[in-house]
């Protein structure tokens, strides 16, 4: 198995043991505290380009529109899938270009900004759907995974084309992830992206931080020019 996947077997064999010793089912330590974890870096480093997320929207488009409307969300908004699939129109709101994202990973609700292309996506389905979810199955209830079209299409557009390494792959999540690059690449700081993604710690988006050199130089650049101008506001004074 991999590391990712003997971890999470572990995790459930303590909480088993941790079920049972509160229950008075069991006495003495928690086995698992004695079993050393396998350890691996397994967060995601691929994102798309501009270019590349084009093409796979416009190739979405044309074979599943709401495998493209949720993309779209995902890729623009910083979604998870399951943030997705929960959404209900009164969690959307128009008129302030919200979308209240409720029940989410870290246990805390959160807002979403729309795109303007988000906020007409969203306008449209508006008018064609009479499900009290904005996404949802054929037969109106909830969608429990991501269509198989979207990997169909990745794998059509070859962007996993020689890749071996499933942190490399081009996968739903690396919409959310490719969020959070384009935010960060464009000199947005970290404490809002950490916001804006829901993440519980900054140290679960210091993981972008590399991706900003050009913002970090910005900074420089403006520290050194605050210094100059002191300076050549002093000797000015001083004559």
């Amino acid at each position: 198995m991999s590391p990712r996947s003997i971890t999470y077997a572990l995790a459930i064999i303590r909480q088993a043991f941790n079920y049972a010793r509160n229950f008075d089912l069991y006495c003495g330590d928690n086995p698992v505290s004695k079993v050393k974890k396998p350890s691996q870096d397994n967060r995601r480093s691929r994102f798309l380009s501009h270019e590349e997320a084009d093409l796979l929207l416009e190739k979405l488009s044309k074979i599943s529109p709401i495998t493209h409307d949720i993309s779209l969300l995902s890729l623009h908004c910083g979604l998870r899938a399951g943030e997705i699939f929960n959404l209900a129109w009164k969690d959307i709101d128009f008129d302030n270009g919200i979308i209240l994202i409720k029940d989410t990973k870290s246990g805390k609700n959160r807002n979403a900004i729309m795109t303007k292309d988000v906020r007409t996506m969203l306008r449209k389905r508006e008018c064609c759907t009479k499900s009290a979810l904005v996404f949802s199955s054929r037969t109106g209830e909830r969608i429990t995974e991501v269509s198989r079209t979207f990997d169909r299409v990745t794998d059509a557009l070859g962007f996993n084309n020689g890749v071996t390494d499933s942190r490399h792959k081009v996968v739903f999540h690396t919409l959310r992830h490719t969020y959070a690059s384009w935010l960060v690449m464009s000199g947005v700081d970290l404490y809002t992206v950490q916001r804006l993604m829901g993440h519980s710690t900054v140290a679960m988006t210091e993981r972008y931080s590399h991706l900003a050199p050009d913002h970090l130089k910005k900074a420089v650049n403006t520290f050194e020019d605050k210094i100059k101008q002191h300076r050549d506001d002093n000797i000015f004074v001083t004559k």
